[in-house]
């Protein structure tokens, strides 16, 4: 079960400069009200009885800014005198440029002015030819997009490492990415540090671990060494996912197996050809595997981790502040669009339309099976798991925290970070819980909480912890 953070824990964290500041909240007000130290203020029209004159009327803009500012104050500080005293000691400015370091204050405000012009209605977005895309695909086929008066190109993007580098070039405007490369972008790891949003998870689950048909007889994961494994990317969830699990098992990640980077696209055919034993995708090329008699699946990705982010909706910072209100038309588009491929019964001839050769190009039994869950292992034997792959649209904090805690643990990321504040920086769970209960549905708690991962109850407030009880190879 996932739990939220003890929020004075996360306040502690924050470097607020002791200031003073000439100002006291319940002093001067915007209204028709205002106190003061020796007269209670009662204003018709611009004029109290007084003779003093009402404040200045804010522009739509500075009281949409001021009530969002305010909300925060009051929702983050419900106790009236903690609320002051803070506001005295430290100043309105100081708390909500901190606010600012880890929520996206701006694109609050964005909300809260609805239906704003959009700064631009043409955008290219990438996706990868996988079932990840789903929300993607149907965002344009439900007319989500246009409802929000967006016209979006889809652009399909054959691999990882392409999709990555158009959206730093600026070539794409919004684009799926397979977790954890968001944060691996803005950490800085590989030496190009670009600042990255996850707007939202395009899907949970979706993998499958498959192997060469030759190795039916070979299941146990000991026995594995000398293997050949492909995966999509080697900073992705497939690869740090299938590190842990050979480890689980006894092996040395780094010395007992090979890893090849592989695009989905072509996994198939390098199982078929013996360029590898197995390969740890997304779908359909697990399932795919099977339907060509190549290979067949040794377990699904939800076996490993229930509920894994896989891929990503993201966008780069510097687009969102140049475009806010084109960034949350798409972002109410494309969390619609998730909840409504969500529900299993929307998914109703939905393989039909995936197989078409502008998005996936796979066989429509193919696709069938992974959206349904029920599905021929290669083994003989026929599955069924509604949760093969969902779709649920709420980015986890603690799940970017066990990703990068396992690219440490594997030297892919040379130093710590702090683990908690990049997994707030980057995962924009605050705007998609707005959206959720804006779209009607209830979001998961906004917080640090647990995963379960091969059995094992990940805490995402102790990540040090987690990296302390770890070695290599174990």
């Amino acid at each position: 079960m996932r739990g939220t953070a003890d929020a004075p824990a996360q306040f502690r964290r924050w470097p607020f400069a002791r200031q003073c500041y000439d100002f006291e909240p319940n002093i001067l007000t915007r209204g028709t009200e205002m106190r003061d130290a020796s007269h209670h203020h009662r204003f018709i029209g611009s004029l109290c009885s007084c003779g003093a004159h009402a404040p200045a009327q804010p522009t739509v803009e500075e009281a949409v800014s001021e009530s969002v500012q305010q909300a925060l104050l009051h929702g983050l500080f419900p106790q009236p005198v903690l609320r002051r005293e803070l506001l005295r000691t430290v100043g309105a400015g100081v708390i909500i440029g901190a606010l600012s370091s880890i929520l996206p204050i701006d694109t609050l405000k964005a909300i809260a002015q609805e239906r704003r012009p959009l700064e631009k209605t043409k955008l290219a977005v990438g996706f990868l030819p996988i079932t990840c895309a789903v929300p993607l695909i149907y965002g344009e086929r439900l007319g989500s997009y246009r409802k929000e008066g967006l016209d979006v190109s889809l652009q399909k993007i054959a691999g990882i490492a392409l999709i990555r580098d158009k959206m730093l070039n600026g070539e794409l405007d919004v684009s799926q990415q397979v977790m954890p490369v968001p944060l691996t972008m803005t950490a800085g790891l590989g030496g190009n540090v670009q600042s990255i949003k996850v707007l939202t998870i395009l899907n949970q689950n979706g993998n499958s671990l498959v192997l060469a048909n030759k190795h039916k007889d070979n299941r146990d994961p000991k026995n594995w060494k000398g293997f050949t494994f492909a995966v999509p990317f080697e900073q992705s969830h497939q690869t740090l996912q299938l590190r842990n699990y050979l480890a689980a098992a006894g092996l040395d990640p780094d010395q007992d197996v090979k890893y090849r980077i592989v695009p989905p696209t072509e996994y198939v055919a390098s199982l078929r050809v013996g360029s590898i034993d197995g390969f740890f995708g997304g779908e359909p090329g697990g399932q795919r595997a099977v339907y060509e008699g190549a290979g067949f699946i040794h377990l699904i990705s939800k076996d490993i981790w229930d509920g894994h982010p896989c891929c990503s909706v993201t966008a780069a910072e510097s687009w969102i502040q140049q475009n806010p209100n084109t960034f949350m038309a798409f972002y109410r588009a494309i969390i619609a669009s998730s909840l409504h491929v969500s529900k299993p019964e929307n998914r109703v001839g939905m393989a039909k339309v995936l197989s078409e050769p502008q998005y996936l190009n796979a066989p429509e039994i193919v696709l069938e099976q992974v959206l349904s869950g029920t599905y021929a292992d290669g083994l003989g034997t026929i599955r069924k798991d509604p949760r093969r792959v969902d779709y649920q649209p709420f980015p986890q904090y603690s799940a970017a925290v066990w990703l990068m805690t396992q690219l440490r643990r594997w030297n892919m990321l040379k130093e710590d970070v702090d683990y908690k504040v990049l997994a707030e920086k980057v995962m924009l769970a605050t705007d998609a819980a707005r959206i959720m209960r804006e779209q009607g549905v209830t979001p998961p708690a906004v917080g640090f909480g647990t995963e379960r991962i091969l059995g094992y109850e990940f805490d995402s407030n102790k990540p040090q912890d987690y990296l302390a009880s770890v070695r290599k190879g174990g």
